[in-house]
């Protein structure tokens, strides 16, 4: 079938979410290429945290460069160093500074154009280092002090945003937290979505790693669009958090 008829059928969600599929490949074919496939099995089936000297990179950077920043991309956050980028769609900025009179720790990301009522913070970590469930919840611990900080909730709050939102993420696992600044009321893990059953599957199907894939494609696409998307896609967040 031709691709771009195929995504054509498809619900909106469900085209996010078959690009989101297609973006999670460059991450095991890096490891087929580095000659790591163990280390990547070792990962993707149980709690072991990346090891940079196996991937000859820092685990976090090498985690945003072939797995969080693809997935950001699929979800319909350009890069706006990309050729296709074009001004005001949405966007991710690393390293955003604009914040940093009144909050010291700098986010790993800020998403722009994603809704004038919120500001989208995300926080990154190493792959493994944000567990569903346990203590490694290293990402989500980080997210918390944005959402706690007095001080910047209160500058937020006076550029009259509504809610100020923080997604935690090793690429694996995404958690979205969100406050409304006016009430102060936050909401924790609105949803946390494990991405590991997917990238495995994947993995498999690429002959990266061994095994059948329990999951086929047009599955993958379905357990994408039906548990990330609506709640991190840039077209579906703001209505999320509202």
């Amino acid at each position: 079938m031709n691709e771009k008829r195929g995504l054509s059928s498809l619900e909106p969600d469900s085209v996010i979410a078959e690009r989101v599929r297609q973006q999670l490949s460059p991450f095991p074919e890096k490891f087929r290429d580095l000659g790591e496939p163990g280390e990547l099995r070792r990962m993707l089936t149980g709690t072991k945290t990346l090891s940079g000297p196996r991937v000859r990179q820092q685990p976090e950077d090498f985690t945003e460069q072939y797995l969080i920043e693809p997935v950001l991309h699929g979800l319909g956050y350009w890069n706006p160093m990309s050729k296709e980028y074009e001004s005001g769609n949405p966007h991710f900025v690393r390293q955003p500074s604009e914040y940093r009179n009144v909050e010291p720790k700098r986010p790993d990301y800020k998403l722009e154009h994603v809704g004038d009522s919120v500001v989208c913070l995300v926080e990154a970590k190493a792959a493994n280092n944000e567990q569903v469930d346990g203590a490694k919840q290293h990402a989500t611990a980080d997210v918390k002090q944005y959402l706690q900080s007095d001080t910047f909730c209160r500058v937020l709050r006076d550029q009259e945003h509504e809610y100020l939102v923080g997604i935690g993420t090793d690429g694996l696992r995404w958690t979205l937290w969100s406050k409304h600044l006016a009430t102060g009321e936050i909401i924790g893990e609105r949803p946390k979505i494990d991405l590991a059953a997917v990238l495995k599957a994947n993995a498999q199907r690429q002959g990266t790693i061994e095994g059948n894939p329990r999951m086929s494609r047009p599955e993958q696409r379905r357990k994408l669009s039906d548990t990330l998307v609506p709640a991190f896609a840039a077209r579906n967040l703001e209505q999320h958090v509202r």
